[in-house]
């Protein structure tokens, strides 16, 4: 049976790294139907470079974010009738063969995504085998993945980020698109466990293989202007998908932990604002 698939990449001002991903993707031994790239309004040359360049179709926006550049090229891909989309940022490069690995074991009911490695060769633990929405006084992450699960050719996880997996046009019939304001952070999160909810299984693919360009750095680490959209994001998902305890408790467990992290007035102004708009966010759709 015949079907198309769309890649789709999200870019803003890392112009380098996009040139790599591109030509990873029109290299791979199976390639995709179209790429699709979304470009936030880079002002790094990235506009000038896709110009010039041909085999893509080409979103531009203004800058509302990775999620609501997600929302943007998944949204084409479904309007524009693709069976599977394949999605990732600008800052991953997948195997020549990942595309081909991935779907081999295409079926509409699952979400199958890359084993995903660092730049110095080792694999990157960070997807979640199962998260906590029930208790309250624990976190939110139940498990993550580790060395015990790369013996299985697949790992079913309930986790998965918007770099690198695949999923049927079906899944957006079930539960539409991702979460278009989040603009960084937890929008991958929330939209994978609605797919849970849904009934779908995200499974990593551990024979298909993608590489991080850029080291991780846990926003727990440092004080920034992401850290708004990291409290806030946490504390909406906590709302939309926990039960009654986890409502109602854990965000003021977060505005409690992240004022401790405060070193000026601002920072305390920013962790109360990101409670209040989570705490009473709404889906965008």
């Amino acid at each position: 049976m015949e079907f198309r698939i769309a890649a789709v990449v999200i870019t803003y001002n890392r112009l380098e790294l996009l040139k790599q991903i591109i030509n990873s993707i029109k290299e791979q031994t199976h390639k995709p139907d179209d790429i699709i790239v979304v470009n936030n309004s880079s002002n790094d040359g990235t506009s000038e470079w896709l110009e010039s360049q041909t085999g893509l179709t080409v979103l531009t926006q203004p800058n509302i974010g990775s999620s609501g550049g997600q929302y943007t090229g998944i949204k084409y891909a479904y309007d524009n009738g693709y069976d599977w989309i394949w999605v990732m940022d600008d800052d991953v490069l997948p195997n020549k063969n990942c595309l081909e690995k991935l779907i081999e074991n295409a079926e509409p009911d699952n979400i199958l995504a890359p084993l995903r490695y660092n730049s110095d060769g080792t694999v990157f633990f960070n997807e979640a085998v199962s998260y906590n929405l029930k208790n309250p006084f624990k976190s939110f992450w139940n498990e993550i993945i580790s060395e015990k699960h790369l013996s299985n050719k697949f790992i079913l996880v309930e986790g998965l980020t918007f770099e690198g997996p695949i999923f049927h046009r079906s899944l957006i019939d079930k539960i539409g698109l991702p979460e278009k304001n989040f603009f960084i952070f937890g929008d991958d999160t929330e939209f994978f466990i609605r797919a849970k909810q849904a009934g779908f299984k995200s499974l990593i693919n551990t024979s298909a293989r993608l590489n991080r360009l850029i080291p991780y750095v846990s926003p727990a680490t440092q004080f920034s202007w992401k850290n708004y959209f990291v409290i806030r994001n946490l504390i909406a998902i906590d709302v939309l998908h926990g039960n009654i305890f986890v409502r109602l408790i854990r965000p003021f467990r977060y505005l409690l932990v992240w004022l401790f992290r405060c070193k000026s007035i601002k920072d305390i102004k920013t962790v109360f604002k990101a409670f209040w708009n989570g705490y009473f966010y709404q889906h965008s759709d």
